[in-house]
């Protein structure tokens, strides 16, 4: 059957290997993948749920922005029949969205699932469409639905623009004492001046914080992660600061104690945050040593670990010292201090201390 000379033999494979591949680029292949899946679509069972734009009285559906959120954030948009390009908020940014009539295909926990674009006739909204696998249905439904929610509350987050809150003088006929600007620090964690091996370990600790809802809620422990950056002043501390919240685009609220009034005021203060926000506290030593400042340690240490902080999760708390061999060791025990960061003066290895 095959050519009894060898220089004809691998003339041919290489010919073979030439078609295959170009029959991968070309609409045949696709036509064919097209073919195969409603062949097996066809042996199954589905159920559709609608997403409409809009409810009975015309106000807008909240979980319309969600979905569409989602799926035009799926690298599934990209390769369907049609999709619409449009520009981003910044000058860089290109943004893909899902045209009308068309379907994507997404895979959650091993199944497939389908969404579809469609345009309701009787109110000239539009409407999404999913459709899944009867069979699937009550194994991923209500799972993909919190995973929708998830993916759509990180897109969000990264998509808002970070601001800097610092705390105004104790005014007691005003609710609010945080004033906002917007943080336009050009730090970012990739600029910062530290060691490689550190830089990605701390990102490894921040991404796994980011996840691990489910796993401190098991703990019974708060949502929270604590911070301290230690080291004369100019080795990056604040840069690292700012780093961070660019890289978690979390809002930072960077209190004054000279500005707070009391123990009281200091915990109000932090009723008045929100959650995924930095709260930063720098140059603690100089506080805890100051003995005529208004609040006291117990404040202190209340702030960082009390009952209050527990109002409130997602929260990244960071304080900055000079140096920390004179503090009182109830200030840095684990719980209170996570992650201890020395910043030297001068260049030489940087060795993170878990407590």
């Amino acid at each position: 059957m095959f050519p009894a000379n060898p220089i004809l033999l691998v003339g041919v494979i290489v010919g073979l290997c030439l078609v295959l591949r170009f029959l991968s680029k070309t609409s045949l292949l696709y036509l064919l993948k097209k073919w195969w899946r409603w062949l097996e679509d066809s042996c199954y069972v589905y159920q559709f749920y609608k997403v409409p734009q809009f409810n009975e009285h015309m106000q807008e559906n909240q979980l319309f922005r969600k979905v569409s959120t989602y799926l035009n954030s799926l690298p599934f948009v990209e390769d369907s029949d049609y999709a619409n390009l449009f520009s981003g908020n910044k000058s860089n940014d290109i943004n893909v969205f899902l045209d009308l009539n068309k379907t994507v295909i997404d895979t959650f926990l091993s199944a497939r699932v389908y969404w579809s674009h469609e345009k309701c006739e009787e109110n000239y909204s539009k409407a999404l469409v999913l459709k899944i696998r009867r069979n699937d249905k009550r194994r991923i439904l209500r799972p993909y639905l919190q995973h929708i929610h998830t993916v759509f509350d990180e897109i969000e987050q990264r998509k808002k623009e970070v601001k800097l809150f610092i705390n105004a003088e104790t005014e007691p006929q005003k609710s609010g004492r945080w004033k906002s600007i917007p943080f336009t620090h050009p730090s970012t964690i990739d600029t910062v001046v530290m060691d490689t091996d550190l830089k990605n370990k701390v990102k490894s600790d921040l991404e796994s914080f980011l996840k691990s809802k489910q796993y401190y809620h098991r703990l019974g422990r708060v949502w929270k992660r604590s911070y301290l950056l230690y080291g004369p002043s100019g080795t990056g501390k604040s840069s690292f600061v700012a780093g961070v919240a660019k890289f978690l685009c979390y809002d930072v609220y960077d209190i004054d104690l000279s500005k707070v009034s009391d123990d009281s005021d200091l915990k109000m203060l932090l009723l008045q945050t929100t959650n995924k926000s930095m709260i930063v506290i720098e140059d603690l030593d100089r506080y805890l040593a100051d003995k005529s400042t208004a609040v006291s340690l117990s404040g202190i240490l209340n702030f960082m670990d009390g009952i209050l902080s527990s109002c409130g999760e997602e929260r990244v708390m960071i304080f900055t010292m000079n140096c920390k061999d004179q503090i009182d060791p109830t200030v840095l025990r684990p719980g209170r201090i996570d992650v201890h960061i020395q910043f030297p003066l001068l260049k030489r290895s940087f060795r993170p201390e878990r407590v």
